[in-house]
C-alpha cells in the first residue's frame, strides 16, 4: 500500500500551528537539535520562518516514527486546523523485487531517456553503482531537479539501507513520486496517498491495481481529521520523561 514519504507545508507567518506542532513532536518523543529542526526517530522535522511564511517539513523517516507513535493523523489533524500550502508531497510503494531488475527493465523500456509522467516527457537521470555481487544497480531519476509538477525516482531500497546503515534485508525496490505544490494534492493525499501515486506512476512505472479510485485534485474537499483528546499537564509530562532519550542516556551512564 502506498504510504507518505514527505511532506512539506507552508503557513502564514502570523497564523500558524507551530506551538502546537512543537508540543506534538515533545509528545512523541522528538529531540530537538536547533531552533529549526528536530530528530525524530531516524527523521528529521523542519519549522522556521522564511520569506514571509512558515515553513513545516517532515521527512519519509520522521512520518514513519509519527505512525509508529499513533501520532500522524494528529499531526495532520494540527496542520488542518490553519489555512496552509503544501508545497510537496512524496508518496511511495515498496514492491519485494530485486533492484537492479526493476531498473534493467526500466532502461530496456525507455531507450530514449525520457518519461511521460503527465503531458510532458521528462529526462531520465541515472546513479548506478556496481553491487557485490556484480550487478548494477541504484536510482532511476524521473525529471529531476525540473520544473515539473510531478517527477519520479525508483531505487534498490535494500541496497540503499546496506549502503547507509549496513543493514541487509530481502529484495525491495521503491518507487516514489513526487507533487510539488500546484499539483493540487491536500492532506487527504497525505492521509490516503494511495490515488494521488497511481495517478502520477501509473502507466508510465507500474500498472494501477484494480479497484484503485481515480484521483482527481477536488476529490478531498471538506476533508478533516479527527483530534485526538488534549491530554492533561500530568500526562503530557509523563509520556514525555518516558520517551526522553537524555534520561535512557543518563540511566546507563548510572548503571
Amino acid at each position: 500500500m502506498p504510504f507518505c514519504d514527505h511532506l512539506a507545508v507552508t503557513f502564514h507567518r502570523e497564523r500558524n500551528p507551530v506551538g502546537s506542532l512543537r508540543s506534538l513532536l515533545s509528545d512523541m518523543g522528538a529531540v530537538a537539535i536547533d531552533d529549526r529542526t528536530y530528530r525524530l526517530g531516524e527523521g528529521t522535522v523542519k519549522l522556521y520562518a522564511t520569506y514571509g511564511v512558515m515553513y513545516c517539513s517532515a521527512s519519509g523517516a520522521a512520518l514513519a516514527q509519527m505512525r509508529f507513535a499513533g501520532g500522524f493523523m494528529d499531526w495532520l489533524s494540527v496542520i488542518s486546523e490553519y489555512p496552509h500550502r503544501i508545497t510537496r508531497l512524496d508518496a511511495a510503494y515498496d514492491v519485494p523485487v530485486d533492484g537492479a531488475d526493476v531498473l534493467d527493465g526500466l532502461r530496456a523500456r525507455y531507450p530514449s531517456g525520457s518519461v511521460n509522467l503527465g503531458r510532458k516527457a521528462l529526462r531520465v537521470k541515472l546513479e548506478l553503482a556496481i553491487r557485490d555481487d556484480g550487478r548494477e544497480t541504484g536510482t532511476y531519476y524521473v525529471g529531476h531537479r525540473s520544473k515539473a509538477r510531478a517527477t519520479a525516482r525508483v531505487y534498490d531500497k535494500r541496497q540503499e539501507r546496506l549502503d547507509r546503515a549496513g543493514v541487509s534485508g530481502p529484495h525491495r525496490t521503491r518507487y516514489e513520486v513526487t507533487v510539488k505544490q500546484d499539483y493540487g494534492a491536500t492532506l487527504r493525499d497525505a492521509a490516503e496517498p494511495e490515488r494521488i501515486f497511481w495517478h502520477v506512476a501509473s502507466p508510465a512505472l507500474l500498472d494501477t491495481p484494480p479497484g484503485v479510485p481515480h484521483w482527481t485534485a477536488d476529490w478531498s474537499q471538506g476533508w478533516r481529521s479527527d483530534r485526538r483528546p488534549e491530554l492533561s499537564p500530568v500526562d503530557v509530562l509523563e509520556r514525555r520523561i518516558a520517551s526522553s532519550a537524555e534520561l535512557d542516556l543518563l540511566l546507563s551512564l548510572a548503571d
